[in-house]
């Protein structure tokens, strides 16, 4: 198995290259095209905790429930994948230790990565997005997704990271919340808020663009929904 991806940052597309037998899976929706030798089972999501593992990952992690297996039958096929986004792309390959990923910017894995959840605990409320992270783990590659850009960086030290532009990180980073000013009015006023502070060695995966505050800014430019 392995991926290739076209048309970076802006309008990404994978393409997963199937040995025959070999299987990945992805979120729902996902798949944009296939050759007519990949064969579809659509799951509800389960894991190792079981369909209520699946759920929770669902309501708090951000996926869908429901997940599609590819997989190639009789020979070499392919699964061509999209995010529901606009950017890009990227491959990680998780050897051994978890890969960290903000819900909405997973799009598919192999069986032998596992996808769970991993609580943030108050602090997570607090820098106003999700509760949970997913956290992929044992051995394979994982397709993640941006909105615009993905920047990699190899982090040994500190990083001060907007909470709107995290994409994922490797386990060996923490993070705190924290003001982006000294003070509250400072830290509102600024347009920031609150901030990640990252610190540890690790990879670290940053897009550059916000979802939630473009969709602050596209929303009142559309028209009223009629009915």
């Amino acid at each position: 198995m392995h991926y290739e991806i076209q048309y970076r940052p802006a309008h990404s597309l994978a393409t997963v290259h199937l040995q025959a037998g070999e299987s990945v899976r992805a979120e729902a929706s996902a798949m944009v095209s296939m050759t007519t030798n990949i064969a579809v089972e659509t799951q509800a999501r389960a894991g190792s905790g079981g369909v209520f593992s699946g759920l929770k990952r669902s309501l708090l992690g951000g996926e869908s429930f429901f997940t599609n297996r590819f997989t190639a039958q009789g020979g070499p096929g392919h699964v061509n994948l999209a995010p529901q986004l606009c950017g890009d792309m990227i491959v990680h390959q998780v050897s051994g230790g978890q890969l960290f990923i903000q819900g909405s910017s997973y799009v598919s894995a192999p069986d032998s990565v596992a996808i769970d959840t991993q609580f943030q605990g108050f602090k997570g409320f607090f820098s106003g997005e999700s509760l949970f992270f997913l956290a992929a783990s044992g051995h394979g590659p994982v397709l993640l997704n941006a909105f615009g850009a993905i920047e990699t960086l190899d982090l040994d030290g500190e990083l001060i990271v907007d909470t709107g532009h995290l994409v994922a990180f490797t386990e060996g980073i923490q993070y705190t919340i924290e003001k982006a000013s000294r003070g509250w009015i400072a830290s509102y006023l600024s347009g920031e808020g609150l901030v990640l502070r990252m610190t540890g060695r690790g990879r670290l995966y940053l897009q550059s663009r916000n979802p939630s505050e473009f969709g602050k800014s596209v929303g009142p430019k559309l028209p009223a929904r009629s009915g």
